[in-house]
């Protein structure tokens, strides 16, 4: 049986307790405009989850802030995000610890504007994502080209990810595919090949929308976010 005193003090500390810095790693496969613009659609519908992302950019984008809504429907409790340019502060050699240590500086600034973020979204290269992340989850998301021409550049990154860290485990959610059978057909091809000549296994992590629609994004950022991984205390490698 329970005492109460110590039953009801404890279930104080797990609610005045610090919530956990969450980390959604996202390979952008070809790093041009539409990935970062569907990075952001995917922070903004984040944000109308009732997360409070921030986004760490490593594709040379230069740092700002997000109109949240876009060019669709716009919420009202939709609120400026903040985005980094990290090349620097994440350059050649950097690691994992350099990561945790970056996401927590920017978490305690959030912190002092009252404004703190519980989810920190990184946005590189598959490899250059690995090299910082790949210590902190045990798999590399994935923003992946799902017309047939790309296949091959996106198997050649995933091999790249898998030579240099032993990386086995992907999830790969496809956009530019005519359709979601589309998607799916590009995965089966994808994680057949990448399963028999690099022995890594690649989930299927659904259709990237193709249009602003906050409800079809939605929809995709409560799949993003059982991606994530906390970064609070991470050092090593660690299944989530």
């Amino acid at each position: 049986m329970f005492e109460r005193g110590l039953d009801q003090a404890f279930g104080l500390r797990r609610l005045f307790a610090p919530q956990p810095l969450w980390l959604l790693g996202l390979g952008c496969a070809r790093g041009d405009a539409s990935d970062r613009a569907g990075v952001a659609a995917l922070a903004q519908a984040l944000q109308r989850a009732g997360r409070r992302p921030v986004l760490i950019d490593l594709l040379g984008e230069r740092g700002g802030r997000i109109d949240a809504g876009g060019r669709g429907q716009r919420s009202s409790t939709d609120r400026a995000i903040d985005r980094i340019d990290a090349c620097e502060m994440l350059g050649e050699g950097a690691t994992a610890h350099d990561l945790v240590a970056l996401a927590n500086r920017l978490r305690g600034q959030g912190r002092q504007r009252g404004a703190e973020p519980d989810v920190a979204l990184v946005m590189a290269d598959p490899l250059r994502l690995a090299d910082v992340a790949a210590a902190l989850n045990d798999r590399i998301v994935l923003f992946a080209p799902g017309d047939a021409s790309s296949l091959a550049r996106l198997y050649a990154q995933v091999k790249a990810v898998r030579l240099a860290h032993g990386v086995t485990r992907y999830v790969a959610a496809f956009r530019d595919a005519r359709s979601r059978q589309g998607a799916l057909d590009a995965h089966r091809r994808l994680a057949d090949t990448a399963a028999r000549f690099l022995g890594a296994a690649i989930e299927f992590g659904g259709l990237i929308p193709a249009d602003r629609d906050p409800r079809a994004w939605d929809r995709f950022a409560a799949d993003a976010i059982g991606w994530a991984c906390p970064l609070d205390g991470a050092h090593a490698p660690a299944a989530c």
